[in-house]
């Protein structure tokens, strides 16, 4: 969702050749394995993703650097037309940035994982547990005490619901030697839009960009397709002090019937923020590095008094959708010099 003060920017590659400079725009990816030897801002009315990356490509060259990474773009508190964008520089031979130290913290022999590192991993079984825990430190060690029966090397709590007194926990086990996830990329175009469709049409880095099947959301598991993948219960807990009991129930352990894992037959769709109108229609929201990688059909735009993030992406939506719209991204908002109202310019997408 789209703040009022701050948007930060996830860059990537654009689909099309923007600028004939010879700086290169960086994924988050690609910036975080290198060490940058400059910040740079850059100021001006840019009115498009496009206008500010060209800017500060040509201002990335200037400062004799080979790529670049957006960091954050700003709307200036003095002038609403006014874009003031931030950037960090590398050069071409850039030094690999400086692995930083982990600590994990371990229960029952097993470590638990932050997301950043479980998100990238495969896990081999999911734990779902239901009972009465106390303290996290309950919910810990009785996620651990399961991880570690069944070999775990590390474990990721990732889901807490509240069932009256009691709660429902979901909890990812990793090997060791985990293999890596097929991410979709950051900040993946729709694959159903036609801009995804027609990055599918042109391969290569084009492609590259769009969701994939057989790939999954950078930024959350799916508890359904793993609990599924294997054929998982949930175990129920009675926990009347810190140590923690089973019941008779125990793990579902992968089907061995011969059959293979479920196959996806569909990308699975990145985390976008949705909104829903009350007769159960819905569209989603494009963050800006998204966007930057699609052509809009239409601009639109509205002006009102609105308190909440949420009011201002609720509104877009809405007229999103009676714009015809499968996707929509809130590409500027402007401050009225006199009054509390704003004026919102929303890009609309097929």
């Amino acid at each position: 969702m789209t703040s009022l003060k701050k948007t930060i920017i996830a860059t990537t590659v654009a689909l099309v050749p923007f600028c004939s400079f010879a700086a290169q725009q960086l994924t988050e990816e690609q910036a975080n394995s290198m060490q940058s030897f400059k910040s740079i801002t850059i100021r001006g009315a840019f009115y498009t993703d496009s206008d500010y990356v060209m800017a500060m490509s040509k201002a990335a060259d200037n400062e004799g650097a080979a790529s670049f990474y957006i960091t954050t773009t700003n709307i200036s508190p003095s002038n609403d037309t006014l874009r003031i964008v931030y950037a960090k520089l590398y050069k071409s031979d850039a030094p690999k940035a400086v692995e930083k130290t982990e600590t994990l913290r371990k229960f029952e022999g097993v470590y638990e994982y932050p997301k950043s590192k479980a998100i990238r991993l495969e896990p081999f079984n999911i734990v779902r547990i239901r009972g009465y825990f106390p303290t996290d430190y309950d919910i810990n060690q009785a996620i651990a005490k399961e991880a570690s029966a069944q070999g775990a090397y590390g474990f990721y709590i990732d889901s807490r619901s509240e069932l009256g007194s009691n709660l429902q926990i979901a909890a990812y086990l990793f090997k060791k030697d985990a293999p890596e996830r097929k991410l979709q990329p950051e900040n993946a175009i729709p694959y159903d839009s036609e801009a995804g469709q027609l990055a599918l049409a042109q391969g290569g880095e084009a492609a590259m960009q769009v969701e994939k099947p057989g790939y999954y959301s950078p930024s959350a598991f799916n508890e359904k397709y793993y609990a599924d993948k294997f054929n998982n219960k949930v175990i129920e807990k009675n926990t009347t002090t810190t140590s923690t009991t089973a019941t008779t129930a125990k793990v579902a352990t992968p089907s061995d019937n011969g059959t293979s894992n479920p196959v996806v037959t569909e990308p699975q769709r990145v985390n976008r923020y949705t909104v829903t109108l009350s007769d159960g229609r819905k569209i989603q929201e494009l963050n800006d590095a998204t966007a930057a990688k699609m052509v809009a059909f239409d601009t639109i735009k509205f002006r009102g008094y609105y308190v909440t993030d949420q009011e201002i992406s609720y509104q877009a939506g809405k007229r999103a959708i009676e714009g015809g719209a499968k996707y929509y991204h809130i590409a500027r908002i402007a401050h009225d010099s006199k009054g509390p109202n704003i004026t919102v310019f929303v890009d609309l997408y097929k």
